[in-house]
This record gives C-alpha cells, structure tokens and sequence, in this order.
C-alpha cells in the first residue's frame, strides 16, 4: 500500500501536470468526498466552499469533480457544470478538471457544487490544486451544506451562509471510489461556443444582453427606448436583455456594495453578470468617473481593464460604449455641458481600453449633441435644439432616450437613424418606399389623398417622412406621417418586463432576504424565483411584439406645392 505522502503526490501530479490513468481506492480516499443521503425517493444536497486565494492568484490552479450523480459546479458564480452525468467508461467514473486560475481573484472565493442523485444516495468528490512558485499545493478547508433548497443567487460568494451546517467527509472514501479516472487535459473555465463580436454588431438569435453601467444606463428603464429600439431592429430573432445599470456607480462598483464596502459590490457585480450568462456585455462607464475627485483617466482605464477581463475569463464578449456629452442647462441650473472636456478624457480611456483588448467600441461622446438636436427636429418638428431632451442637462428625459438610443443604434448596428420614406407621385398615381414595405395603394378624392398600408423595416418612434410630388415642375413637399407600427406595444411590454426583473434582482428588503438580517425574514427569499416565469411570459410576447406589423395610414396631398 502507498504511503500517505507518495500518495498526495500522485494526485498533485494527476490534477496539475496530466497524468491521467485510474487512481485507485486508495487514491481516491485522498479526494474529499460527500455522501448525500436519500429522502422521498431521491438525494439532493447543496455544498459551499469558501477557499482563500492568498494575498495573490496562483499561477495556476485546477479544480476536479466527480460523483456518481448529476453535478452543477460553480467557481466564483461561473457555471462550470449544469446538472452533468460523469462519463463512465470499463466501470472507471471520468473526473472533470477545470483550469480555473481565470476565476480566481485573491483573498475569498467560493466553490459551489450542486448534486441530484437517485435513492441509492449521491456521493461527490472534489479536488482543487494551487501552483505558486512551481510547487503545487493541494487546497483543503471546510465545505458547508445548505439545511434546505437554497434560494437564488446561493452559489454566490458573497451568499449570506451563516445557518449552513457543516458538510462532513467519511473518515473513509466510500466504495464508489474504487475506480476514478483523472483527465490528463484540464477544461477551460470560459463558456464555449461564444461569437467573437466586431462592428458594425449584429445580434444573433438567442443572444442573450446584459446591459452595465450607471445612470445612463439604469434611467433607460424608465422610459425604456433603448432596449426598444434595438428590439425593433430583430425581427423573428429570439434576443432577451438584462438591465444591470445601477445609478452613481463606477467601475469600481462604489455603489453596489449596498451595506458593504465597494470591493463587495465589484464583485457581487462581476458575478451577477456571469450567473445571468451573458453572450454579450454592452459596457458604458466613465461619466462619474469624469465628475468625482479619486480616479485619473490612467487608474479608469487599468480599473475598467480589470472589468473587462474578468467577464473574458468567463468567456463573454464585451462591447464598451463611452460617456455621452452633457447639455447646457436653463439658469439657474449651473451647466453641466462645463464637464464635457473632462468627461472626453474618459471617453477616449474607454475607447483606449476597448482598443488595447480588441473589443468593439461605440463613441457615444463625439458630435453626440449636434445627433441629438437633428433628431429632436425630426421627432418634434416643433422643438429647438435640445428642448425637452434633458431634465438638467445630465439626465435624460424620455424624448432624450429616444434621441440618444438611435444614435447608439446607428453607431452600433449600423442602422441609419433616419425615417423611411416614401415618395409619392401624385401625377402618376405611384407611389415608391424605401425601408418599408407597401400594399395596397389607393389614391381617393380625386387623387387629394393617399390610402395605403405600411410596415417598415425596423420598429423605432420615427416617423414616416412622405415626399410628395404633384408635377414635374413643381418642388416636392415633405410631410411626416406618426403611425404606429407596433413600437409603443412593443415598449409597453419591455417596462414591464424589465420592472419585474427589477425588482427579482433588486428587491428592496435584500438585506432581510440575503444580507446580515436574513434570520429574520429569509425564508421568504425563495419567492424571488417566482419573478421568472412571468418574464420568461412577456419575452415570448415581445418577441412577437418586435416584428413590424401592418398599418393604414391616410396621407392628405392638398397643401399647396412649394415653389
């Protein structure tokens, strides 16, 4: 029999530098292992470890699972494993190994494992091995185990899980270890199949998109023109969007940490966003940035960097669009427009951040006004400038929303920020559009007006703009026609979606229900689950809702030519 040091040797050896042949029983004992008993006809158990990552991440680090049921494995809220069945090969269980020094972070991280067994009881073993200085180290410390079904968000490090009991391992490894295999080839920790994203950006069907950021991007809900404008461009595409904007924050996540310090909240932050994950992050940071004493351009861009590639560890593809200009402001508002070339040294970090990583980047920053006050025209013919576009110059109104989400669409997907239009012939009886379809056209009156049914290309508050021409000589007039296409039904249900996802990640009582005084009311925080079916409702309603549909709409010609 193998002695207990040449024994932790060859596992070492095994997990970090690819050996792979059975280990047995013996061998196996040296993993730590969790029997799971059975009740009501099944076994279920939910386990957290809590592994200090030292003062600074190792060089490299691998972390084995195996068992004899169905696994979910978490590091630090990335999904490794979604209810996997081990392969089992010759009666030999196939571990899986993941490389994941990506994921680590120094000081705490957490390992969570799931497991769902049948009656016979489910038995897990686990393994993770430290590499620093070239020597490897085999990690070890206490697992804790949840006393009931845990509540959304329990894989989480910072998971209040204080009335979890201590998970205990046999004394012995238990006879489903008489036979394990070790791959010689650690997986990678990031999400597979993931598309590499390039401008201009298209959406893929069943993209799933996490919007980040702060005001900017929380404020969207409120009217709720962005998510809309870029739904009205999919068509039959299946896309579902997260908004994870939280106001007055930074990439540093200042104030995310709610009752704890901001180091909490950044990662509370990254993890949130790898538990909903992502296929795309539409990242815009900087404008706090830009108006709070603390953090220079240089520190922004080394922070945001840090962001950035924690979500690539995981695989998710970033898109970083820059700080917006701000607006004068009416007296006796001071005018927050003073901060523009300030927050253009934050645009341009941004963008350097985007550039040095090869990440597609939206400038939301240059000639943002001059876009703004062209469309506000088009929009309300009535308006001047920038009138009614911003509450201060610095928050958006609804309008503003409306302004500025298709300027982000034209700068991100490429879709011109222009009505569609039609001309119309009044001569010849004929009329020709351009991005939309037409149907069924009648001229009435004696040709003093139009009938016909429209259904545009994208869905987007813009109106029709007709040009009419009524004889050769003549010089065409141009009228815009607001007709609905379905845009305001599709908007409708995008806030509702979106306030119940509100308030699913963001419930109001989260400290009674997650934090520090969920012994008072924590047993209610499994009805937070019960917000999902509903918006997994109105997202089959709104991807229907996004598909342009046909309209009638009458358009008058008896207003004089123009000359």
């Amino acid at each position: 029999m193998r002695s207990a040091t040449s024994l932790r040797i060859f596992l070492i050896t095994a997990l970090c530098f690819g050996v792979s042949q059975p280990v047995k029983a013996q061998d196996a004992g040296q993993l730590q292992w969790f029997s799971v008993a059975a009740a009501d006809g099944k076994s279920a158990a939910w386990g957290r470890w809590a592994v200090d990552g030292g003062s600074s991440v190792p060089e490299a680090a691998r972390l084995a699972l195996v068992g004899n049921a169905r696994c979910s494995l978490y590091v630090n809220g990335q999904r490794l494993l979604k209810y996997d069945q081990f392969a089992v090969a010759d009666s030999t269980t196939i571990a899986r190994v993941f490389d994941v020094q990506p994921l680590l972070r120094p000081g705490r991280n957490m390992v969570a494992v799931e497991v769902q067994g049948a009656e016979s009881g489910a038995i897990f073993g686990a393994r993770l091995v430290f590499v620093r200085g070239g020597a490897a180290q085999v990690v070890g410390g206490p697992w804790k185990q949840a006393p009931a079904p845990p509540p959304v968000g329990w894989e989480q490090t910072d998971f209040n899980d204080r009335d979890w009991k201590e998970f205990k391992s046999p004394e012995q490894a238990p006879a489903f270890a008489a036979m394990v295999q070790i791959p010689a080839k650690a997986e990678s920790a990031a999400r597979k199949g993931v598309l590499r994203r390039t401008l201009p950006f298209e959406f893929q069907d069943g993209d799933h998109v996490v919007f980040v950021g702060a005001t900017f991007v929380e404020r969207a809900q409120l009217s709720e023109h962005l998510e809309s404008i870029l739904a009205g461009t999919l068509g039959i595409r299946r896309v579902t969007f997260r908004n994870l904007g939280w106001s007055a924050d930074t990439v540093q996540a200042e104030s995310r940490g709610i009752f704890d310090a901001p180091a909490v909240g950044y990662l509370r932050m990254v993890e949130h966003i790898r538990a909903e994950e992502p296929t795309v992050a539409i990242l815009c940071y900087g404008q706090n940035e830009a108006l709070t004493a603390g953090m220079t351009p240089d520190q922004f861009s080394r922070q945001f960097g840090q962001f950035v590639d924690e979500l690539q560890a995981s695989g998710i593809p970033c898109v970083i669009v820059s700080p917006h200009e701000l607006f004068p402001a009416k007296a006796p508002i001071p005018s927050p427009a003073r901060f523009n070339s300030k927050i253009r040294l934050y645009a341009d970090a941004a963008g350097s951040t985007a550039q040095s990583r090869q990440l597609p980047f939206v400038d939301l920053f240059s000639d943002f006004t001059t876009s703004m006050q062209s469309l506000n025209s088009v929009l309300h013919p009535q308006a001047t400038g920038l009138d009614g576009l911003a509450e201060n110059g610095m928050h958006l109104t609804a309008d503003g929303y409306a302004c500025a989400a298709l300027v982000l669409r034209q700068r991100l997907l490429g879709v011109a920020a222009t009505p569609a239009k039609l001309r119309i012939d009044v001569a010849a009886g004929k009329v020709e559009a351009t991005g939309t379809e037409i149907e069924d056209v009648r001229f009435l009156d004696g040709g003093k007006q139009v009938s016909l049914k429209i259904r545009p290309q994208t869905l987007s508050p813009l109106p029709l703009a007709a040009e009419i021409v009524r004889a050769a000589a003549d010089k065409p007039t141009t009228v815009s026609i607001f007709a609905d296409s379905g845009y305001a039904a599709l908007r409708q249900l995008i806030q509702k979606k979106n306030e119940l996802y509100f308030h699913r990640w963001r419930p109001q009582n989260v400290t009674y229900l997650f934090g520090f005084r969920k012994h008072e009311q924590g047993n209610n925080a499994a009805d937070i689950a019960r917000f999902d079916p509903f918006i997994r409702e109105l997202e089959q309603q709104i991807q229907k809702a996004q598909q342009p549909q046909w309209t009638e709409v009458t358009i008058p010609l008896t207003a004089a030519p123009a000359k």
